[in-house]
Protein backbone atom coordinates (compact mmCIF):
# COMPACT_ATOMS: atom_id res chain seq x y z
CA UNK A 1 0.00 0.00 0.00
CA UNK A 2 1.46 3.49 -1.11
CA UNK A 3 0.96 6.15 0.90
CA UNK A 4 -1.39 8.96 -0.45
CA UNK A 5 -1.31 12.56 -0.27
CA UNK A 6 -3.70 14.22 2.27
CA UNK A 7 -5.28 17.46 0.92
CA UNK A 8 -5.48 19.04 4.01
CA UNK A 9 -3.50 21.47 5.65
CA UNK A 10 -2.37 21.28 9.60
CA UNK A 11 -0.52 23.57 11.18
CA UNK A 12 1.54 20.45 12.64
CA UNK A 13 3.51 20.43 9.78
CA UNK A 14 5.16 24.06 10.57
CA UNK A 15 5.61 23.40 13.86
CA UNK A 16 7.90 20.18 13.50
CA UNK A 17 9.79 22.38 10.43
CA UNK A 18 10.01 24.65 13.21
CA UNK A 19 11.33 22.08 15.93
CA UNK A 20 13.53 19.39 13.57
CA UNK A 21 15.06 21.76 11.13
CA UNK A 22 17.90 22.88 14.08
CA UNK A 23 18.62 19.35 14.57
CA UNK A 24 19.26 18.68 10.50
CA UNK A 25 22.55 19.15 9.39
CA UNK A 26 24.05 22.13 7.21
CA UNK A 27 22.87 21.17 3.37
CA UNK A 28 19.56 19.95 4.39
CA UNK A 29 17.24 19.54 1.66
CA UNK A 30 14.19 16.98 2.89
CA UNK A 31 13.08 16.29 6.72
CA UNK A 32 11.01 13.28 7.31
CA UNK A 33 8.64 12.37 9.48
CA UNK A 34 7.12 8.99 9.91
CA UNK A 35 4.86 6.97 11.83
CA UNK A 36 3.65 3.48 10.82
CA UNK A 37 1.37 1.69 13.21
CA UNK A 38 2.28 -1.89 13.90
CA UNK A 39 -0.12 -4.94 14.11
CA UNK A 40 1.16 -8.19 15.21
CA UNK A 41 -1.91 -11.11 15.25
CA UNK A 42 -4.33 -8.51 14.69
CA UNK A 43 -3.49 -6.86 17.54
CA UNK A 44 -1.34 -3.04 18.02
CA UNK A 45 1.94 -3.95 18.37
CA UNK A 46 3.35 -0.12 19.06
CA UNK A 47 4.39 2.06 16.66
CA UNK A 48 7.83 2.83 14.45
CA UNK A 49 8.83 5.97 13.87
CA UNK A 50 11.37 7.49 11.53
CA UNK A 51 12.81 11.03 11.72
CA UNK A 52 15.28 11.53 9.16
CA UNK A 53 16.72 14.28 6.51
CA UNK A 54 18.24 14.02 3.44
CA UNK A 55 21.54 16.26 3.00
CA UNK A 56 23.74 17.43 0.27
CA UNK A 57 27.59 16.79 1.61
CA UNK A 58 29.55 17.61 -1.08
CA UNK A 59 27.30 16.90 -4.41
CA UNK A 60 26.08 13.78 -2.85
CA UNK A 61 22.62 13.13 -1.36
CA UNK A 62 23.30 11.46 2.26
CA UNK A 63 20.42 10.38 4.80
CA UNK A 64 21.17 11.79 8.04
CA UNK A 65 18.63 9.70 10.77
CA UNK A 66 17.59 12.35 13.02
CA UNK A 67 15.55 10.11 15.72
CA UNK A 68 17.83 9.78 18.40
CA UNK A 69 19.09 13.31 18.66
CA UNK A 70 15.42 14.21 18.99
CA UNK A 71 14.32 11.38 21.17
CA UNK A 72 17.93 12.56 23.73
CA UNK A 73 16.39 16.06 23.73
CA UNK A 74 13.07 15.06 26.08
CA UNK A 75 11.65 18.56 25.65
CA UNK A 76 11.95 18.49 21.99
CA UNK A 77 10.35 15.24 21.83
CA UNK A 78 7.50 16.08 23.65
CA UNK A 79 6.91 18.95 20.93
CA UNK A 80 7.00 16.29 18.17
CA UNK A 81 4.63 14.43 19.99
CA UNK A 82 2.52 17.13 20.53
CA UNK A 83 2.77 18.25 16.80
CA UNK A 84 1.93 14.65 15.58
CA UNK A 85 -1.00 13.92 18.01
CA UNK A 86 -2.16 17.66 16.69
CA UNK A 87 -2.11 16.76 12.88
CA UNK A 88 -3.52 13.01 13.66
CA UNK A 89 -7.03 15.16 15.37
CA UNK A 90 -6.08 17.50 12.40
CA UNK A 91 -7.01 14.18 10.13
CA UNK A 92 -9.52 12.69 12.11
CA UNK A 93 -11.68 16.33 11.65
CA UNK A 94 -11.20 15.70 7.70
CA UNK A 95 -12.79 11.83 8.40
CA UNK A 96 -9.79 10.10 8.44
CA UNK A 97 -9.44 8.24 11.64
CA UNK A 98 -7.86 4.86 11.11
CA UNK A 99 -4.46 6.03 9.79
CA UNK A 100 -2.01 3.18 9.78
CA UNK A 101 0.85 5.07 7.87
CA UNK A 102 1.59 8.45 8.68
CA UNK A 103 4.60 10.75 6.99
CA UNK A 104 5.61 14.56 7.13
CA UNK A 105 8.03 15.53 4.17
CA UNK A 106 9.09 18.87 4.82
CA UNK A 107 11.53 20.21 1.87
CA UNK A 108 13.96 23.45 1.92
CA UNK A 109 12.37 25.56 -0.29
CA UNK A 110 9.22 25.51 1.61
CA UNK A 111 6.93 22.34 0.08
CA UNK A 112 5.60 20.25 2.41
CA UNK A 113 3.52 17.38 2.24
CA UNK A 114 1.80 14.74 4.70
CA UNK A 115 0.96 11.15 3.30
CA UNK A 116 -1.24 8.60 4.99
CA UNK A 117 -1.77 5.10 4.52
CA UNK A 118 -4.94 3.27 5.70
CA UNK A 119 -4.76 -0.19 4.64
CA UNK A 120 -1.14 -1.48 5.72
CA UNK A 121 -0.24 -3.79 8.11
CA UNK A 122 3.59 -4.15 8.92
CA UNK A 123 4.48 -6.38 12.05
CA UNK A 124 7.68 -5.71 13.90
CA UNK A 125 9.03 -8.82 12.80
CA UNK A 126 8.40 -7.39 9.18
CA UNK A 127 10.93 -4.37 9.69
CA UNK A 128 13.16 -6.98 11.27
CA UNK A 129 12.68 -9.17 8.13
CA UNK A 130 14.19 -6.22 5.46
CA UNK A 131 10.83 -4.00 5.21
CA UNK A 132 9.61 -6.33 2.17
CA UNK A 133 6.25 -3.69 2.12
CA UNK A 134 8.63 -0.89 1.59
CA UNK A 135 6.68 0.97 4.09
CA UNK A 136 9.80 2.65 6.20
CA UNK A 137 10.16 6.01 4.45
CA UNK A 138 13.37 7.03 5.85
CA UNK A 139 15.77 9.25 4.07
CA UNK A 140 17.25 6.11 2.38
CA UNK A 141 14.18 5.57 1.10
CA UNK A 142 13.68 8.83 -0.16
CA UNK A 143 17.08 8.61 -1.96
CA UNK A 144 16.35 5.56 -3.31
CA UNK A 145 13.16 6.49 -4.41
CA UNK A 146 13.01 9.89 -5.39
CA UNK A 147 16.33 11.14 -5.78
CA UNK A 148 15.63 12.93 -9.18
CA UNK A 149 13.71 15.44 -7.62
CA UNK A 150 16.06 15.47 -4.82
CA UNK A 151 18.77 16.63 -6.96
CA UNK A 152 16.22 19.01 -8.67
CA UNK A 153 16.04 20.57 -5.50
CA UNK A 154 19.89 20.18 -4.09
CA UNK A 155 20.09 22.83 -7.73
CA UNK A 156 17.58 25.37 -7.34
CA UNK A 157 18.54 25.81 -4.01
CA UNK A 158 21.82 26.41 -4.76
CA UNK A 159 21.14 28.79 -7.94
CA UNK A 160 19.04 30.61 -5.47
CA UNK A 161 21.83 30.76 -3.13
CA UNK A 162 23.84 32.32 -6.06
CA UNK A 163 23.57 35.92 -6.59
CA UNK A 164 23.10 37.80 -9.76
CA UNK A 165 26.16 39.52 -9.66
CA UNK A 166 27.73 35.83 -9.32
CA UNK A 167 26.08 34.39 -11.88
CA UNK A 168 26.86 36.74 -14.36
CA UNK A 169 30.78 36.39 -13.45
CA UNK A 170 30.32 32.68 -13.51
CA UNK A 171 28.96 33.38 -17.12
CA UNK A 172 31.27 35.41 -18.36
CA UNK A 173 34.15 32.77 -17.16
CA UNK A 174 32.11 29.93 -18.68
CA UNK A 175 31.98 32.26 -22.03
CA UNK A 176 36.05 32.61 -21.76
CA UNK A 177 36.72 28.93 -21.44
CA UNK A 178 34.96 28.26 -24.01
CA UNK A 179 36.96 30.93 -26.65
CA UNK A 180 40.00 29.24 -25.44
Amino acid sequence: MQHAPWQGRSVAVAQLRELLTPCAPSGMLRLVVQRLSLVEHGRPAGEHEVISSVADVDGNLVAVPLRESVRADRDRADAVDAAIAKLRQDLAADGLIDVAGLEVIIDADGTEQVRIARDLTVAPRDLRDGDPFDAVHDGDHHIARHAPVLEDLRDRLAEQSTGPLRRAWESIQDVLRRLR
